[in-house]
């Protein structure tokens, strides 16, 4: 009998549903989409609710228990339509207004009560995270500007994310306490004369900008892609059709003329002018003198691109690539790409670091049935090999603790800080002595993050020793396990007697961890 082909055909996978809210400084949005298996996102509901948490923060240092009140209920309105769209995936995040809001554990509690939700405060390296990816998601290839370096700009109510991305990738990333609404909590006065808010406003920016100058490089910049919802109220008024998808072009002569034109008008005045929000209204003006004040940084820059994404479409491309399996192959070496970044920031001699770095992966894959850690712990040990000697930048004396420093005060792209401090705690103890119950801080964490550094420290002592004299490939060293010793077996050469010596004293952390002894062996 011949089959059809109705019966030989397969049928296609159903979409996943995936919503993803976003706890912003003036407004809970939500993004509701459809994804499918060949990685296509469609937008099916985009909602907004006003709230006003940024201002409390800001002013107060907490929220209130109105706003609390207020932003449960709108979460518990978003379910309903969540049940009309059959969600099945669902991801909450929240940013600065949350983040730095005193109370911010207590109010994300009562969520989770009152609504089963989850809420995910979000480091500022994670904002540009999903900031990134959202542009990539939009524009692809035409990211890949032969080596051409462009500069992201996002100025939220918070703050301001920058990231500098070359071929595509991530290059360098900062974010700065340059916010809509901070800036006009915090900043601007209300009995005060329009042109004296202004007054303020530029200066406070541009001493913010001419500190980041030190280490962010805005001379360097070749494109200008900026996004967020107040530069896209300048691109609706002034911008015009770019060849590429839907972004927007607009001149910097134009938005000084923009910017100018709106510095004379009030909040309700813009409202009407430009037919928008009021939350959105207050913060154009902060937003736009920030926008404007870097263009002075970039003076052969003499047009811009507006992007209409929004951080919530990087969260939801995130999200979708979880939900079918899938991995961002970008995404670690923007991750490591962040970190030898900040490494020639200090100085620290990269060729050696790339040895290690390399060594130390050799021996996370060799000893995986023993750590038991995860891929990305391979990443944080890749890291922290890269910016282990960070601290000789400024000085050789205890550099361990100050690598400790500079990396736990620093942003790494892609990298929530608690990863951030996990991987400088892994620099810290590569060296000297190993972790100790007087190390009160590190003593503070959770027993499992204790345990990782503790593991990831000692592989990168072994590295470590490996990489003094003669260089030897990871791909040729050969393991050996005989009970309690680990032999590894190494090419012979002139500086095997100075690489026998490191060990002794580097490799006692890893005999204490895994109770283990390493030996080198020719």
């Amino acid at each position: 009998m011949e089959m059809t082909s109705e019966i030989l055909r397969e049928d296609p996978v159903p979409p996943k549903i995936l919503a993803v809210i976003d706890i912003g400084t003036n407004s809970i949005r939500c993004l509701i989409g459809e994804s499918f298996e060949d990685g296509r996102i469609e937008i099916l509901e985009q909602l907004e609710r006003a709230l006003r948490l940024g201002r409390e923060t800001f002013q107060r240092g907490g929220l209130s228990a109105q706003s609390m009140k207020a932003g449960i209920d709108i979460l518990r309105r978003f379910q309903k339509v969540f049940i009309q769209y059959d969600v099945q995936f669902i991801r909450i995040v929240a940013t600065a207004s949350i983040r730095e809001a005193a109370n911010a554990d207590i109010f994300i509690d009562r969520i989770k009560i009152a609504t089963g939700l989850d809420v995910e405060i979000i480091d500022p390296s994670e904002e540009i995270h999903f900031a990134v990816t959202a542009v990539q998601d939009e524009l692809g290839d035409e990211l890949s500007m032969d080596g051409k370096n462009i500069l992201l700009i996002n100025v939220g109510g918070g703050s301001t994310l920058l990231a500098v991305l070359r071929n595509g990738a991530v290059v360098n990333s900062q974010s700065l306490n340059l916010g809509g609404v901070r800036m006009r909590e915090v900043l601007a006065n209300p009995d005060d004369l329009l042109e004296n808010n202004v007054s303020i406003l530029r200066h406070a920016i541009r001493e913010t900008l001419t500190s980041a100058e030190a280490y962010f490089p805005f001379h360097e910049t070749d494109y200008i892609l900026a996004m967020g919802g107040e530069i896209g109220v300048a691109a609706r008024q002034i911008g015009r059709k770019h060849a590429v998808g839907d972004l927007k072009d607009i001149s910097t002569d134009e938005m000084n003329g923009f910017v100018d034109r709106c510095i004379q008008m009030d909040i309700p005045m813009l409202c009407r002018k430009f037919g928008i929000k009021f939350q959105t209204a207050e913060m154009a003006v902060p937003a736009f003198l920030t926008y404007q004040e870097i263009f002075k940084r970039t003076p052969s820059i003499h047009s811009f691109q507006v992007s209409s994404t929004s951080m919530r479409h990087g969260v939801m491309r995130v999200m979708a690539r979880e939900v079918w399996g899938l991995e961002n192959s970008n995404y670690q070496e923007e991750v490591l790409d962040s970190a030898r970044s900040l490494s020639e920031k200090y100085h620290v001699d990269t060729v050696s670091a790339s040895r290690t770095e390399r060594l130390a992966v050799r021996i996370f894959n060799e000893m995986q049935a023993e750590h038991g850690l995860s891929v990305r712990h391979r990443l944080l040990l890749r890291v922290a090999a890269i910016l282990q000697n960070a601290g000789r930048y400024v000085n050789n004396r205890s550099f361990h603790k100050h690598s400790f420093y500079l990396i736990n005060n620093s942003e790494i792209f892609g990298l929530r800080h608690s990863e951030t401090e996990m991987t400088a705690y892994v620099a810290r103890y590569s060296y000297r002595s190993g972790p100790k119950v007087s190390h009160s801080n590190f003593m503070s964490l959770p027993r499992e993050t204790r345990v990782a550094v503790s593991k990831l420290a000692a592989m990168l002592r072994i590295a470590d020793a490996l990489n003094h004299g003669t260089f030897p490939d990871p791909d040729t060293l050969r393991f050996e396990r005989l009970g309690d010793e680990l032999i590894i077996f190494l090419p012979p050469d002139d500086t095997f007697l100075l690489k026998t010596r490191s060990l002794q004293t580097q490799g006692r952390l890893f005999e204490d961890i895994f109770g283990i002894k390493v030996l080198f062996r020719t």
